[in-house]
């Protein structure tokens, strides 16, 4: 099993290296943007695959500055321009929002990357896909939806709907396939219970979340799944990445697409390559809530005790089918724990168990710990009986607190929950985190990517 595994893996890495030479010839010659950096590391002719690791990365702050440079497109680009017939943007929840630019083979490339995803899954052409979301100029739905067409599935848009409307499609068209973020999937349950509506008992079969962490997160896939009576699955990409994370139904795998993308692992700080775990090997690793880190300011006893989870990493891709506007060695601020090739369900590539586990721009440090906004999520879902929150991250005479807003499900014990969840934020993150319970609708409800977490300076 190993031998055959083994061979696998060659084949993959031949493959890839073939894919980038190829790409690598074009983009040197043709792209602006990365012919200039990769001169300036030194190659003066086009890099190969075992040169990849000495070219240098590339960040979403240097790709939002390229854009600025150069408007209104950037100088990422390897065809002229009228070769080009999408463009969509980046959310802008972490930024700037960037433009991104796709060629009709670039485009066609994210739909089949997307087709590893429904097929991960378990969807096919006789499925009814529903796409909750209104269809602006973030990428991730457009291409859920023409995907789920391609697979000859009939695809329904819930774009200017009302969460009810929504509802009222799903079961009018009898859908089976429910595609959202999973923020969106949770206010799609909420909004049922206020009908009085029982989605645990419709048509729904599996619901696909991306956009966010979340699916991946033991609690809150516990609450997809009861309450739409489904198997749930976890997604993940990104504008100007693609489609690079598929689902295999084992445990909560998120394999990475390698025939489409070259993965790197990193550790955050000093950007040091890691080397992936053994496949398994995280099964009895805390989880999301527990993964804290204490800096130099931590208390004493806690200091050194885990100053870097060596089990997280952060994730760096290169995509081989985005000629276009391609990315290499891309950080893409995703942190998660990578599994070697080995998954039960027979693939032979690597995989994040647990999905996406956290941003790494979105970290805060209180009082010497830092502290993921997906940690804070993960502890909030576990306790359960939260319709809504809203966390405020303060910056005050060089310090910073974090205060809590949540708004209970009917029915819940406004103390008790305050209690409990202070108690959890006090065992888990060694941190005092007041709650304050917010009247019932008072808060923000999120269709696309949750904003939940504000900062506030002086």
């Amino acid at each position: 099993m190993r031998d055959r595994l083994a061979r696998r893996r060659q084949r993959l890495r031949a493959r890839q290296a073939d894919r980038f030479g190829r790409m690598a010839e074009q983009v040197h010659v043709h792209n602006p943007f990365y012919r200039a950096k990769w001169q300036a590391a030194g190659f003066d002719s086009p890099p190969t695959l075992d040169d990849l690791e000495n070219l240098p990365f590339t960040t979403k702050a240097e790709l939002a500055a390229d854009q600025d440079a150069n408007p209104p497109r950037g100088s990422n680009l390897t065809f002229p321009f009228d070769r080009y017939v999408r463009v969509h943007r980046t959310s802008g929840t972490t930024g700037k929002p960037l433009r991104w630019f796709d060629t009709p083979a670039s485009w066609q490339w994210f739909l089949d990357c997307w087709l590893e995803t429904y097929r991960g899954a378990g969807v096919g052409p006789d499925d009814r896909v529903f796409v909750a979301f209104g269809f602006g100029p973030f990428v991730g739905f457009w291409t859920a939806f023409e995907a789920a067409q391609q697979l000859g599935c009939l695809a329904m848009p819930g774009g200017h709907l009302s969460t009810e409307q929504r509802l009222n499609v799903i079961r009018e068209e009898g859908a089976t396939v429910l595609v959202a973020t999973p923020t969106y999937g949770l206010r799609l349950l909420e909004v049922a219970r206020q009908l009085g509506v029982d989605l645990a008992v419709s048509s729904i079969e599996r619901t696909i979340h991306g956009g966010e962490p979340g699916a991946g997160v033991p609690a809150v896939k516990r609450q997809l799944a009861e309450g739409f009576g489904a198997r749930v699955f976890d997604h993940a990409g990104a504008t100007e990445v693609g489609a690079w994370g598929h689902p295999c139904g084992v445990g909560e795998h998120l394999h990475i697409f390698e025939e489409e993308f070259i993965v790197e692992w990193l550790d955050r700080t000093t950007g040091e390559p890691l080397q992936p775990l053994g496949p398994g090997a995280s099964e009895t690793d805390p989880t999301l809530g527990e993964l804290v880190e204490h800096g130099p300011r931590a208390r004493a006893g806690a200091a050194g005790a885990s100053e870097t989870d060596p089990t997280l990493g952060e994730l760096v891709l290169t995509n081989l089918g985005r000629i276009g506007s391609p990315v290499v060695r891309y950080r893409t601020g995703d942190v998660g724990r990578l599994c070697a090739a080995g998954c039960p369900c027979g693939r032979p590539t690597v995989y994040l168990d647990g999905g996406v586990r956290a941003r790494a721009d979105d970290m805060f440090i209180v009082r010497g710990v830092n502290v993921y906004p997906s940690s804070i999520d993960a502890m909030i879902r576990e306790v359960g009986g939260v319709a809504e929150y809203r966390a405020t991250v303060r910056e005050r005479r060089q310090m910073v607190e974090v205060e809590l807003e949540v708004e209970p499900e009917p029915g819940r014990a406004a103390g008790v929950l305050r209690l409990r969840l202070q108690d959890l934020f006090q065992r888990r993150l060694s941190l005092r985190i007041p709650v304050r319970i917010a009247a019932t609708g008072s808060l923000t409800r999120y269709e696309l990517k949750a904003n939940r977490f504000t900062l506030e300076r002086p």
